[in-house]
């Protein structure tokens, strides 16, 4: 019923097209693997394969694809696992509907998006340390750039702060990604999770622990934009 509710609300977007949908993970990956879906909705708890597992497959598979998670759960290896394996979004189930819409609008442009009832619990990642050895290569304004790029900031959003024409930043984030070895703005965010330099993601007024009676959606979901 929930992933019913979902597909009605994405449907009535402009824009979007659902390609398919699925019960599991495996019937997913083979339904991407045919249809190439430019964004996939998530979930976690699925029967079998699990969603972080499928995440990491469908990245390997289809690495121009963009995974959302929808999911039930905020703890904080759920969201670094679903991060880790290369998903650009993390949504809960009980969010609006417009925190979804969101999350897809950020990973069609390729903008990691963290819902704010998610977000505080990446919050033990709260400290910003330039010192790291594998940020040595880049320049001071490049470090500050790549802190707004990994709190979720879009290039519009860095450059209004650090008063920058937004091509600037675009050039600053392409020489981050080549100096280290990124692909993307999805692999900055991993590596800055990874390194717990995240200084920040979005906002922090959610509680730590979700209500375990909300239901699982029943399986991935993948659009076409």
């Amino acid at each position: 019923m929930l992933r019913l509710g979902v597909r009605d609300f994405v449907g009535s977007l402009p824009g979007y097209e659902i390609v398919g949908e699925a019960t599991n993970a495996r019937a997913a990956l083979q339904m991407i693997d045919s249809t190439r879906p430019d964004v996939v909705l998530m979930d976690i708890a699925l029967p079998g394969m699990d969603g972080i597992v499928a995440t990491r497959e469908i990245m390997r598979r289809v690495p121009s694809a963009r995974v959302v998670v929808l999911s039930a759960h905020r703890r904080t290896h759920d969201v670094r696992d679903a991060i880790d394996a290369g998903a650009i979004g993390y949504v809960l189930k009980a969010d609006p509907p417009d925190t979804l819409m969101e999350a897809i609008e950020h990973a069609v442009r390729g903008d990691p998006y963290v819902a704010p009832s998610v977000a505080r619990c990446l919050s033990p990642f709260d400290h910003w340390n330039p010192k790291s050895s594998v940020l040595d290569v880049l320049t001071e304004r490049e470090r500050e750039i790549f802190r707004l790029a990994a709190d979720c900031h879009t290039s519009p959003e860095i450059a209004h702060e650090l008063c920058l024409a937004r091509k600037t930043v675009e050039t600053h984030l392409t020489r981050i990604n080549r100096k280290l070895g990124l692909h993307d703005r999805a692999s900055l965010i991993r590596l800055a999770l990874g390194m717990g330099l995240v200084h920040s993601i979005r906002s922090r007024d959610a509680d730590d622990v979700v209500d375990g009676g909300h239901a699982t959606l029943p399986g991935p979901m993948v659009l076409k934009c």
